[in-house]
């Protein structure tokens, strides 16, 4: 079995679209090419050749409403990935198909005019390869990359549908988030934009809950509770307090702090 992609300059597109696939199939072999040979019925085709057919083919240059490779490769042989709402696949499919201007301009960002000189190094392993077989270290590499990758990619999905779950109520008008995981807080913002507050366990303290406030809410305070409410914990600029997960204790320590 043979995975094909295009020769010359790489592209985390590339890389990782041929990664994933090794970390399905370890024993197959990557061939950079300019030109696509005649094909084995295993073999496999990305971001080369103007064809995607959800099977074996995986390019989407013929087509601007085609998402990058990667994820075309992950919607067949990962389906229980949520291409559509990992951030990190959007921007990478963002940058790949609209290139860097465009992308920033869409996320609202502005990047400094150098690349990560980690990716860079990495693309230049990979640019500078012709065959990579099983066997060779690079080879080992690129497998246990994709494995690490699409592992990470699965998380996020578990977090984004944990997110979603979380139980959701209001104090004086602003929305509450309460998760029974400790979840990176971008994931709770993403389906909850116009939370005020996060409730999650508390890493350190057993049996105690962290108070967080979002993005600065003017309207939250949590130094205001100090002396009116037993706290483990709170931060001098008052963005976060650390309370028992007694519900009474958590709704008293909210109303003060929510004004």
């Amino acid at each position: 079995m043979v995975i094909y992609t295009h020769s010359g300059f790489a592209h985390v597109d590339d890389f990782l679209s041929v990664a994933v696939l090794l970390s399905k199939f370890p024993e197959a072999e990557v061939h950079r090419v300019s030109e696509l040979p005649e094909l084995s019925e295993e073999d496999i085709v990305v971001d080369i050749g103007g064809r995607h057919d959800g099977e074996r083919f995986f390019d989407h240059h013929h087509d601007p409403n085609l998402p990058a490779s990667v994820v075309l490769v992950l919607k067949k042989f990962f389906p229980e990935i949520d291409t559509e709402n990992v951030e990190e696949l959007k921007w990478i499919s963002d940058w790949d198909t609209l290139g860097p201007v465009k992308t920033q301009q869409k996320w609202g960002v502005k990047l400094p005019p150098f690349e990560d000189p980690v990716v860079r190094s990495l693309l230049n392993m990979f640019s500078r390869a012709t065959v990579i077989k099983p066997g060779d270290a690079f080879h080992s590499f690129m497998v246990e990359f994709g494995k690490s990758f699409v592992t990470l990619l699965k998380e996020n999905t578990e977090n984004i549908e944990k997110a979603r779950k979380a139980e959701t109520f209001t104090v004086k008008n602003l929305k509450i988030v309460r998760i029974s995981e400790n979840i990176p807080i971008r994931f709770i913002k993403n389906a909850h934009p116009s939370v005020a507050i996060i409730i999650q366990p508390n890493p350190r303290t057993p049996n105690a809950v962290s108070l967080i406030r979002v993005d600065d809410h003017p309207q939250v305070d949590f130094n205001r509770i100090r002396g009116k409410v037993p706290a483990h914990f709170i931060h001098a600029n008052g963005f976060m307090a650390v309370v028992d997960s007694n519900q009474e204790l958590i709704t008293k320590a909210l109303e003060i702090a929510i004004q």
